[in-house]
């Protein structure tokens, strides 16, 4: 096994997990406000930070943003990624490494 696959292997580990715990807490948010008729007035999972310097409670993000905005974009982000890292581990894109311009 090449050097370049071990840190592909890495690499597939830390953005699955990434990704798997933004699908469950996105499906688990979607149960809950279809539940609760999506009155976005409860706040449902981990808080999700709206700027870098999380000291005030406005800081934190909105229950409608998580719902509609930051948990789609986690789960499409990390999803994205990791299906380069998939297409690259079954070898249908080949990683380039010290490769010259």
């Amino acid at each position: 096994m090449s050097e370049d696959r071990i840190q592909l292997w890495f690499a597939f580990c830390f953005v699955g997990s990434i990704c798997a715990y933004s699908w469950y807490w996105y499906i688990r948010s979607l149960i809950f406000y279809l539940r609760n008729g999506f009155d976005f007035s409860k706040d449902f999972g981990p808080k999700l930070h709206r700027s870098e310097f999380p000291d005030h409670d406005q800081d934190w993000a909105a229950p409608r943003q998580k719902f509609l905005i930051d948990w789609p974009f986690w789960v499409l982000t990390t999803s994205f990624v990791l299906l380069g890292i998939v297409l690259a581990l079954t070898g249908v894109l080949k990683p380039c490494i010290d490769c010259a311009l």
